[in-house]
């Protein structure tokens, strides 16, 4: 019982982070005046996935992957199709770099995690 309770509360810092991320990265975007979708979706799902290790009580790794693979999912639907902004060359013109961006920010939080746990789970078993 104490894992689903875990698992539960976990989930709602998922979230947490998401929604804090996604409208701290849009904001301070908007502050430096450049595209913030690709900058939205980065920091959500780098944070997403490294909340989600961080957070899980049991089975991190597992954890981390799912939120990946939620995160790619949830990308997709919400990325919809995605334009150049107006004061680019290629204004209005469809592209995949925020949907991309997002993915590899979200990669990149996952490698950050396996080797977090790798290098954990070594000290552990050498007892120190």
């Amino acid at each position: 019982m104490n894992e689903v309770r875990g698992f539960t509360v976990s989930i709602v810092i998922v979230i947490i982070a998401f929604l804090v991320s996604a409208i701290t990265a849009g904001i301070l975007a908007d502050l430096a005046g450049v595209w913030k979708k690709p900058f939205i979706g980065s920091s959500a799902a780098f944070f997403v996935v490294l909340t989600g290790y961080a957070t899980a009580p049991s089975h991190k790794q597992i954890a981390s992957i799912t939120w990946l693979v939620v995160g790619a999912i949830a990308a997709w639907i919400l990325a919809g199709n995605s334009y150049y902004p107006e004061d680019y060359t290629q204004a209005y013109q469809p592209t995949l770099i925020p949907l991309f961006a997002t993915y590899l920010s979200g990669l990149i939080a996952l490698l950050i995690c396996m080797v977090w746990h790798k290098k954990y789970s070594k000290k552990i078993n050498l007892g120190t």
